[in-house]
Protein backbone atom coordinates (compact mmCIF):
# COMPACT_ATOMS: atom_id res chain seq x y z
CA UNK A 1 0.00 0.00 0.00
CA UNK A 2 1.18 3.43 -0.79
CA UNK A 3 2.22 5.86 1.95
CA UNK A 4 1.35 9.08 1.74
CA UNK A 5 2.95 12.24 3.61
CA UNK A 6 0.59 14.55 4.32
CA UNK A 7 0.91 18.49 5.93
CA UNK A 8 -2.68 19.29 6.43
CA UNK A 9 -3.72 18.75 10.08
CA UNK A 10 -7.29 17.34 9.67
CA UNK A 11 -5.68 14.45 7.79
CA UNK A 12 -3.05 13.08 10.18
CA UNK A 13 -4.69 10.32 11.09
CA UNK A 14 -5.12 8.83 7.39
CA UNK A 15 -3.50 5.62 6.69
CA UNK A 16 0.01 5.23 6.42
CA UNK A 17 -0.07 9.24 6.92
CA UNK A 18 3.79 10.13 7.38
CA UNK A 19 5.28 13.41 8.65
CA UNK A 20 6.88 15.21 5.83
CA UNK A 21 10.00 16.12 8.17
CA UNK A 22 11.21 12.43 9.14
CA UNK A 23 8.65 10.29 7.37
CA UNK A 24 7.33 8.77 10.75
CA UNK A 25 4.20 7.56 10.82
CA UNK A 26 1.63 10.46 12.02
CA UNK A 27 -0.46 9.33 15.59
CA UNK A 28 -1.48 13.34 16.05
CA UNK A 29 -0.91 16.72 15.02
CA UNK A 30 2.32 16.09 16.29
CA UNK A 31 5.44 14.01 15.27
CA UNK A 32 5.99 12.00 18.10
CA UNK A 33 10.00 11.48 16.45
CA UNK A 34 10.87 15.01 15.75
CA UNK A 35 8.13 17.04 17.16
CA UNK A 36 7.02 18.49 13.83
CA UNK A 37 3.79 20.11 14.05
CA UNK A 38 1.41 18.96 11.12
CA UNK A 39 1.52 22.40 9.35
CA UNK A 40 0.83 23.62 5.96
CA UNK A 41 2.76 27.04 5.62
CA UNK A 42 1.04 27.72 2.08
CA UNK A 43 -2.59 27.00 2.99
CA UNK A 44 -5.43 29.44 2.19
CA UNK A 45 -4.78 32.97 3.67
CA UNK A 46 -8.02 32.80 5.43
CA UNK A 47 -6.66 29.47 7.35
CA UNK A 48 -3.34 31.24 8.37
CA UNK A 49 -5.51 34.52 9.69
CA UNK A 50 -7.48 32.20 11.68
CA UNK A 51 -4.54 30.01 12.88
CA UNK A 52 -3.36 33.48 13.84
CA UNK A 53 -5.70 34.27 15.53
CA UNK A 54 -6.49 31.39 17.50
CA UNK A 55 -2.58 31.51 18.99
CA UNK A 56 -3.51 35.30 19.75
CA UNK A 57 -6.53 34.72 22.09
CA UNK A 58 -4.74 31.53 23.08
CA UNK A 59 -1.99 33.15 24.48
CA UNK A 60 -4.12 36.02 25.75
CA UNK A 61 -6.34 33.21 27.43
CA UNK A 62 -3.45 31.68 29.52
CA UNK A 63 -1.95 35.28 30.12
CA UNK A 64 -5.48 35.89 31.90
CA UNK A 65 -5.00 32.39 33.45
CA UNK A 66 -1.72 32.81 34.75
CA UNK A 67 -2.03 37.14 35.89
CA UNK A 68 -4.60 36.36 38.50
CA UNK A 69 -3.42 34.08 40.16
CA UNK A 70 0.41 35.88 40.03
CA UNK A 71 -1.09 38.79 41.55
CA UNK A 72 -3.99 37.44 44.43
CA UNK A 73 -2.12 34.09 45.15
CA UNK A 74 0.92 34.14 46.50
CA UNK A 75 2.84 31.06 45.57
CA UNK A 76 -0.07 29.36 43.48
CA UNK A 77 1.96 28.89 40.17
CA UNK A 78 5.21 28.04 41.70
CA UNK A 79 3.54 25.09 43.54
CA UNK A 80 1.35 24.26 40.41
CA UNK A 81 4.50 24.20 38.09
CA UNK A 82 6.29 21.77 40.90
CA UNK A 83 3.15 19.86 40.55
CA UNK A 84 3.64 19.19 36.65
CA UNK A 85 0.27 21.31 35.60
CA UNK A 86 1.60 23.79 33.62
CA UNK A 87 -0.27 23.90 29.98
CA UNK A 88 -2.59 25.93 31.18
CA UNK A 89 -0.01 29.03 32.15
CA UNK A 90 2.25 30.98 30.38
CA UNK A 91 5.64 29.72 31.02
CA UNK A 92 7.55 31.14 34.21
CA UNK A 93 10.68 33.06 32.36
CA UNK A 94 8.43 34.10 29.12
CA UNK A 95 6.26 35.64 32.07
CA UNK A 96 8.97 36.90 33.89
CA UNK A 97 10.21 38.67 30.34
CA UNK A 98 7.16 39.94 29.36
CA UNK A 99 6.23 41.69 32.67
CA UNK A 100 9.71 43.38 33.10
CA UNK A 101 9.07 45.15 29.61
CA UNK A 102 5.61 46.30 30.25
CA UNK A 103 7.55 47.46 33.80
CA UNK A 104 10.41 49.25 32.39
CA UNK A 105 8.14 51.11 29.76
CA UNK A 106 5.46 52.04 32.20
CA UNK A 107 8.36 53.76 34.70
CA UNK A 108 10.18 55.76 31.55
CA UNK A 109 6.68 56.46 30.13
CA UNK A 110 5.76 57.94 33.76
CA UNK A 111 8.79 60.00 34.38
CA UNK A 112 8.70 60.77 30.82
CA UNK A 113 5.00 62.47 30.91
CA UNK A 114 5.24 63.70 34.49
CA UNK A 115 7.17 66.95 35.10
CA UNK A 116 9.12 67.34 38.35
CA UNK A 117 7.56 69.49 41.41
CA UNK A 118 9.19 72.47 41.77
CA UNK A 119 8.45 73.85 45.36
CA UNK A 120 9.23 77.34 43.97
CA UNK A 121 6.46 79.38 43.46
CA UNK A 122 7.02 81.72 40.80
CA UNK A 123 3.85 83.94 41.35
CA UNK A 124 4.47 84.15 44.89
CA UNK A 125 8.50 85.19 44.10
CA UNK A 126 6.77 88.23 41.69
CA UNK A 127 4.53 89.38 44.52
CA UNK A 128 6.50 90.25 46.86
CA UNK A 129 8.83 92.27 44.35
CA UNK A 130 7.39 95.85 45.39
CA UNK A 131 8.58 97.83 42.49
CA UNK A 132 9.09 97.75 38.36
CA UNK A 133 12.99 97.80 39.10
CA UNK A 134 13.01 94.62 41.86
CA UNK A 135 10.36 92.40 39.50
CA UNK A 136 12.62 93.04 35.99
CA UNK A 137 16.45 92.29 38.43
CA UNK A 138 14.22 89.38 39.52
CA UNK A 139 12.55 88.16 36.23
CA UNK A 140 16.80 89.02 34.41
CA UNK A 141 18.54 86.44 37.29
CA UNK A 142 15.69 83.56 36.80
CA UNK A 143 16.29 84.08 33.39
CA UNK A 144 19.68 84.05 33.67
CA UNK A 145 19.73 80.55 35.47
CA UNK A 146 17.14 79.23 33.16
CA UNK A 147 20.25 79.91 29.82
CA UNK A 148 23.02 78.15 31.91
CA UNK A 149 20.79 74.81 32.38
CA UNK A 150 19.76 75.06 28.46
CA UNK A 151 23.73 74.86 27.77
CA UNK A 152 24.10 71.53 29.23
CA UNK A 153 25.39 69.34 27.05
CA UNK A 154 23.57 66.39 27.93
CA UNK A 155 19.75 67.53 28.48
CA UNK A 156 17.49 65.33 27.39
CA UNK A 157 13.82 66.32 25.49
CA UNK A 158 11.86 66.33 28.34
CA UNK A 159 13.84 68.56 30.49
CA UNK A 160 14.53 71.49 27.78
CA UNK A 161 10.51 71.50 27.43
CA UNK A 162 10.19 71.80 30.82
CA UNK A 163 12.35 74.56 31.29
CA UNK A 164 11.01 76.44 28.25
CA UNK A 165 7.82 76.36 29.96
CA UNK A 166 8.82 77.34 33.42
CA UNK A 167 10.02 80.78 31.34
CA UNK A 168 6.71 81.20 29.98
CA UNK A 169 5.65 81.08 33.55
CA UNK A 170 8.08 83.74 34.55
CA UNK A 171 7.15 86.00 32.22
CA UNK A 172 3.47 85.73 32.64
CA UNK A 173 4.16 85.91 36.55
CA UNK A 174 6.44 88.95 36.11
CA UNK A 175 3.86 91.18 33.94
CA UNK A 176 1.32 90.13 36.12
CA UNK A 177 3.00 91.79 38.85
CA UNK A 178 4.13 95.07 36.71
CA UNK A 179 0.18 95.25 35.56
CA UNK A 180 -0.57 95.64 39.25
CA UNK A 181 2.24 97.79 39.66
CA UNK A 182 0.44 99.79 37.02
CA UNK A 183 4.15 100.58 35.25
CA UNK A 184 5.42 99.44 31.90
CA UNK A 185 9.15 97.11 32.35
CA UNK A 186 12.41 99.83 32.46
CA UNK A 187 13.47 98.02 29.80
CA UNK A 188 12.32 95.55 27.23
CA UNK A 189 14.65 93.16 26.57
CA UNK A 190 14.13 90.42 24.11
CA UNK A 191 12.21 87.64 25.96
CA UNK A 192 13.31 84.61 24.25
CA UNK A 193 16.31 83.20 26.06
CA UNK A 194 19.45 84.52 24.65
CA UNK A 195 21.55 82.87 21.78
CA UNK A 196 24.13 81.77 24.43
CA UNK A 197 21.71 79.20 25.91
CA UNK A 198 22.40 77.33 22.69
CA UNK A 199 25.95 77.84 22.77
CA UNK A 200 29.23 74.78 23.18
CA UNK A 201 29.29 73.07 26.30
CA UNK A 202 32.81 75.13 27.00
CA UNK A 203 30.90 78.35 27.37
CA UNK A 204 27.76 76.87 29.77
CA UNK A 205 30.45 78.22 33.01
CA UNK A 206 30.80 81.72 32.27
CA UNK A 207 28.03 82.52 29.98
CA UNK A 208 24.64 83.96 32.00
CA UNK A 209 22.94 85.34 28.82
CA UNK A 210 22.25 88.54 30.61
CA UNK A 211 23.91 91.88 31.14
CA UNK A 212 24.92 92.73 34.92
CA UNK A 213 21.70 94.11 36.87
CA UNK A 214 22.42 96.08 40.42
CA UNK A 215 20.62 93.92 43.37
CA UNK A 216 19.39 97.15 44.81
CA UNK A 217 17.62 97.51 48.32
CA UNK A 218 16.00 94.57 47.46
CA UNK A 219 18.28 92.16 46.40
CA UNK A 220 18.76 89.69 49.31
CA UNK A 221 15.25 88.45 48.74
CA UNK A 222 16.12 88.26 45.11
CA UNK A 223 19.07 86.08 46.43
CA UNK A 224 16.74 84.08 48.34
CA UNK A 225 14.25 83.58 45.38
CA UNK A 226 16.97 82.38 42.87
CA UNK A 227 18.70 79.90 45.15
CA UNK A 228 15.39 78.23 46.18
CA UNK A 229 14.63 77.86 42.35
CA UNK A 230 18.30 76.63 41.73
CA UNK A 231 18.02 73.71 44.29
CA UNK A 232 14.38 72.83 43.05
CA UNK A 233 15.59 72.43 39.22
CA UNK A 234 19.24 70.85 40.73
CA UNK A 235 17.68 68.03 42.67
CA UNK A 236 14.61 67.40 39.60
CA UNK A 237 17.42 67.35 37.30
CA UNK A 238 19.85 64.97 39.47
CA UNK A 239 16.81 62.54 40.59
CA UNK A 240 16.01 62.20 37.05
CA UNK A 241 19.13 61.76 35.51
CA UNK A 242 19.55 59.15 37.88
CA UNK A 243 16.52 57.80 37.08
CA UNK A 244 17.34 57.41 33.66
CA UNK A 245 20.76 55.68 34.51
CA UNK A 246 19.21 52.74 36.52
CA UNK A 247 16.44 52.19 33.65
CA UNK A 248 18.99 51.98 31.14
CA UNK A 249 20.80 49.41 32.89
CA UNK A 250 18.10 47.79 34.95
CA UNK A 251 17.37 44.98 32.24
CA UNK A 252 20.57 43.39 32.65
CA UNK A 253 20.59 43.94 35.74
CA UNK A 254 17.97 41.98 36.91
CA UNK A 255 19.04 38.67 34.50
CA UNK A 256 22.23 38.64 36.61
CA UNK A 257 20.49 38.94 39.40
CA UNK A 258 17.44 36.36 38.88
CA UNK A 259 20.33 32.96 39.21
CA UNK A 260 21.98 34.74 42.23
CA UNK A 261 19.01 35.51 43.88
CA UNK A 262 18.33 31.67 43.42
CA UNK A 263 21.39 30.35 44.34
CA UNK A 264 20.46 32.65 47.96
CA UNK A 265 17.30 30.49 47.87
CA UNK A 266 19.46 27.45 48.14
CA UNK A 267 21.68 28.22 50.97
CA UNK A 268 18.68 29.05 53.11
CA UNK A 269 16.54 25.78 51.57
CA UNK A 270 19.32 23.13 50.29
CA UNK A 271 17.12 20.17 50.04
CA UNK A 272 15.23 21.71 47.42
CA UNK A 273 16.31 21.39 43.98
CA UNK A 274 17.92 24.46 42.58
CA UNK A 275 16.16 24.90 39.82
CA UNK A 276 13.06 24.55 41.85
CA UNK A 277 14.46 28.11 43.25
CA UNK A 278 15.22 29.56 40.16
CA UNK A 279 11.39 28.92 39.49
CA UNK A 280 10.43 30.68 42.90
CA UNK A 281 12.77 33.53 41.75
CA UNK A 282 11.09 33.96 38.41
CA UNK A 283 7.56 34.16 39.56
CA UNK A 284 8.63 36.34 42.25
CA UNK A 285 10.22 38.61 40.34
CA UNK A 286 7.28 38.70 37.56
CA UNK A 287 4.95 39.29 40.40
CA UNK A 288 6.90 42.42 41.35
CA UNK A 289 6.85 43.70 37.86
CA UNK A 290 3.52 43.27 37.86
CA UNK A 291 3.05 45.27 41.52
CA UNK A 292 5.11 48.06 40.07
CA UNK A 293 3.00 48.18 36.56
CA UNK A 294 0.19 48.70 39.15
CA UNK A 295 1.48 51.34 41.16
CA UNK A 296 2.62 53.32 38.10
CA UNK A 297 -0.71 53.34 36.84
CA UNK A 298 -2.42 54.18 39.87
CA UNK A 299 0.27 57.41 40.46
CA UNK A 300 -0.82 58.53 37.19
CA UNK A 301 -4.24 58.25 37.63
CA UNK A 302 -4.13 60.01 41.32
CA UNK A 303 -1.61 62.65 39.14
CA UNK A 304 -4.16 63.26 36.64
CA UNK A 305 -7.21 63.29 39.27
CA UNK A 306 -5.66 65.75 41.11
CA UNK A 307 -8.76 68.16 41.05
CA UNK A 308 -10.63 66.11 41.96
CA UNK A 309 -9.49 65.96 45.48
CA UNK A 310 -11.54 62.67 46.66
CA UNK A 311 -10.64 60.68 43.91
CA UNK A 312 -6.79 61.43 44.29
CA UNK A 313 -6.89 60.37 47.64
CA UNK A 314 -8.23 57.07 46.76
CA UNK A 315 -5.95 56.24 44.25
CA UNK A 316 -3.15 57.64 45.75
CA UNK A 317 -4.18 55.07 49.18
CA UNK A 318 -4.39 52.09 46.71
CA UNK A 319 -1.11 53.01 45.27
CA UNK A 320 0.30 52.78 48.95
CA UNK A 321 -1.45 49.50 49.55
CA UNK A 322 -0.22 47.85 45.87
CA UNK A 323 3.16 48.95 47.39
CA UNK A 324 2.59 47.13 50.50
CA UNK A 325 1.42 44.34 49.41
CA UNK A 326 4.97 43.24 47.59
CA UNK A 327 6.31 42.32 51.07
CA UNK A 328 3.77 40.63 52.37
CA UNK A 329 2.96 38.69 49.13
CA UNK A 330 6.88 37.66 48.81
CA UNK A 331 6.24 36.18 52.68
CA UNK A 332 3.43 34.30 52.04
CA UNK A 333 4.82 33.39 48.82
CA UNK A 334 8.10 32.00 50.63
CA UNK A 335 5.93 30.02 53.33
CA UNK A 336 3.94 28.26 50.73
CA UNK A 337 6.23 27.28 48.75
CA UNK A 338 8.85 25.89 51.38
CA UNK A 339 6.09 25.09 53.99
CA UNK A 340 7.59 26.56 56.70
CA UNK A 341 6.52 27.60 59.87
CA UNK A 342 5.41 30.93 60.54
CA UNK A 343 8.42 31.44 62.87
CA UNK A 344 10.58 30.13 60.61
CA UNK A 345 9.62 31.63 57.48
CA UNK A 346 9.95 35.17 59.38
CA UNK A 347 13.43 34.46 60.16
CA UNK A 348 14.55 33.10 56.78
CA UNK A 349 12.52 35.75 55.59
CA UNK A 350 14.24 39.13 56.80
CA UNK A 351 17.48 37.15 56.50
CA UNK A 352 16.79 36.59 52.71
CA UNK A 353 15.48 40.07 52.19
CA UNK A 354 18.39 41.73 54.01
CA UNK A 355 20.92 39.72 51.40
CA UNK A 356 19.00 40.56 48.78
CA UNK A 357 18.75 44.11 49.38
CA UNK A 358 22.51 44.09 49.87
CA UNK A 359 22.71 42.31 46.09
CA UNK A 360 20.38 44.72 44.49
CA UNK A 361 22.01 47.76 46.20
CA UNK A 362 25.44 46.64 44.72
CA UNK A 363 24.02 46.51 41.21
CA UNK A 364 22.21 49.57 41.09
CA UNK A 365 26.02 51.13 42.37
CA UNK A 366 27.14 49.28 39.62
CA UNK A 367 25.45 50.17 37.44
CA UNK A 368 25.24 53.84 38.10
CA UNK A 369 29.21 53.75 38.29
CA UNK A 370 29.28 52.37 34.38
CA UNK A 371 26.41 54.85 33.49
CA UNK A 372 28.79 58.11 35.03
CA UNK A 373 31.59 56.17 33.58
CA UNK A 374 30.22 56.41 29.92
Amino acid sequence: METKVHSDPEVYHAEGAQCANCGTPLQGPWCHHCGQEVHDPFKRFRGAVGETLENVFHFDARLSRTLIPLFLRPGFLTREYIAGRRVRYVAPLRLMFFLAILAFLAIQLSVEITPPRLNFNVQQAFAQMPNTASVERLRARLDGQLARSLVQPDLPAWSRALLLKQKEKIDRAAQGRLTQLGQQPVHAPARALPAHSRASPASSSTVTGLPHVDKGPHGWLSDHLLQGFQEDFSSANAARRVMYAVLHQLPLTMLVLMPLFALLLKLFFPRRLYMEHLLVALHSHAFVFLDLILIVILGQLASWSAPVGPLATALGWMSVAAGWWIPIYLLLMQKRVYQQRWPVAAVSYLGIGVLYIVMLSAALAIVLGISVWH
